[in-house]
């Protein structure tokens, strides 16, 4: 099992949030995650307003940063 970190982003007249991994990041521990979540979060912000503010004629109303788990399969 690894950590990932996604971004959830709600979108003006869209009823669903999507969620984004956030880069190809990978992290063994939850709190590795939020380490980096910490260390990093201006920059991402950032990137988030600069990317997602107005994205495909939607206006960016929210979005929040989470660290989650995903199981990892190898492929033989």
């Amino acid at each position: 099992m690894i950590w990932v970190l996604s971004v959830w982003l709600a979108f003006a007249d869209v009823p669903q949030p999507i969620t984004q991994h956030w880069q190809h990041e990978a992290f063994e521990t939850k709190e590795d995650c939020f380490v980096y979540l910490a260390d990093n979060k201006i920059e991402m912000v950032d990137s988030i307003l600069e990317q997602f503010r107005n994205y495909e004629g939607k206006l960016l109303k929210n979005f929040e940063f989470f660290c989650e788990n995903k199981k990892v399969g190898l492929e033989i």
